[in-house]
């Protein structure tokens, strides 16, 4: 048997629901809150008290203290858990949802409500202008999958398009190198080499064009001008994000995207959604352990929960966080 019957009679797949990778994803998130919000300025405090002069001094203090130095590095390493199901489960939601522009006001609703509370639990400010909450990446993300389609498959378009095929890979590979530069391994390579960000982007460029021109030589004129519609999208709403500086930014924006394009085949698509994350910042090679239930998706909603809950959970979490490091004196506040 496919299914279990419940005691409604309602028969049921087996496996994980929704609802329940809704709930591993706040959990894992909430843990790396906890761990960002106190358990770091707690760590920092510590240090900052020992007056730790030199580098011997530091690696001394961290080995003696394992607690505070390695306890927010494994807290965080769960928390990467996150991101990638909630990208998952926007991707699902986006397939089935009947009104693609009330799931885009209410995202835009929660990233209004949850800035105060974001910027008071990460920068320890009112208002802090440099750094936006993930709803914000989750809503450009949700325009540029929109855009993909709207502008791609639904959309009847003049053949000459295609020819915007190869500007439109370039295009693509060049904010893929823009991303690789402005995170975890370009910047590690920048620490050493200093490439100028232009050059990464050149490559990025070189190798999308050669990578696509490959893959495409066979396409017809539809599958090239769905391409362009793609590799824009991708582009323009990952640069907005990068531009507003908003929690996982352009790499978010290109993992939803990826999921997206893969969502026939859903372990896989979450395959390559981690890959992009780690390949462009090397901490969230975690977040590959969500397959396991990913691939137990049974694709049922699970128990019915007002869905603003989980919406909430966001800035009220973030709220109370950063209330109790407030109580614990490891934090202050300033107006920005």
């Amino acid at each position: 048997m496919d299914g279990i019957m419940t005691m409604s009679g309602v028969e049921t797949r087996r496996g994980i629901n929704g609802t329940t990778l809704k709930i591993i994803a706040l959990v894992a998130m909430f843990i790396d809150h906890f761990a960002a919000v106190i358990l770091e300025n707690k760590q920092a405090l510590l240090m900052n008290a020992a007056h730790l002069d030199s580098l011997d001094e530091q690696v001394a203090w961290v080995t003696s203290h394992p607690m505070w130095t390695f306890g927010p590095i494994i807290l965080r390493l769960i928390g990467r858990f996150g991101f990638p199901l909630f990208v998952y489960l926007l991707v699902e939601g986006y397939t089935h949802t009947r009104s693609v522009k009330k799931y885009a006001l209410n995202l835009a609703a929660f990233a209004a409500i949850s800035e105060i509370p974001f910027d008071l639990g990460f920068k320890n400010k009112l208002f802090y202008p440099g750094y936006q909450n993930v709803f914000f990446t989750l809503l450009l993300g949700l325009l540029c999958i929109w855009a993909m389609d709207e502008f791609g498959a639904k959309r009847e378009w003049n053949k000459k398009v295609a020819m915007l095929f190869i500007p439109s890979t370039l295009v693509l590979g060049a904010f893929i190198g823009y991303l690789f530069s402005v995170n975890n391994p370009g910047m590690i390579i920048n620490e050493v080499m200093k490439i100028p960000v232009y050059v990464y982007c050149a490559v990025g460029a070189l190798v999308t064009f050669i990578v696509w021109t490959l893959l495409g030589r066979g396409w017809d004129s539809t599958r090239r001008i769905n391409f362009v519609a793609a590799a824009v999208s991708i582009s323009v709403f990952g640069m907005i994000a990068e531009f507003l500086k908003t929690d996982y930014s352009g790499m978010g924006v290109l993992t939803i995207a990826v999921m997206y394009i893969f969502r026939s085949q859903k372990a896989k698509a979450f395959a390559f959604g981690c890959t992009v994350l780690t390949i462009l910042n090397l901490s969230e090679v975690t977040a590959f352990f969500m397959l396991i239930p990913v691939r137990k998706y049974n694709g049922e909603r699970g128990p019915k929960i007002n869905k603003y809950i989980f919406y909430a959970f966001y800035p009220v979490h973030i709220g109370l966080l950063y209330l109790v490091a407030y109580a614990l004196g490891v934090v202050g506040f300033a107006i920005k």
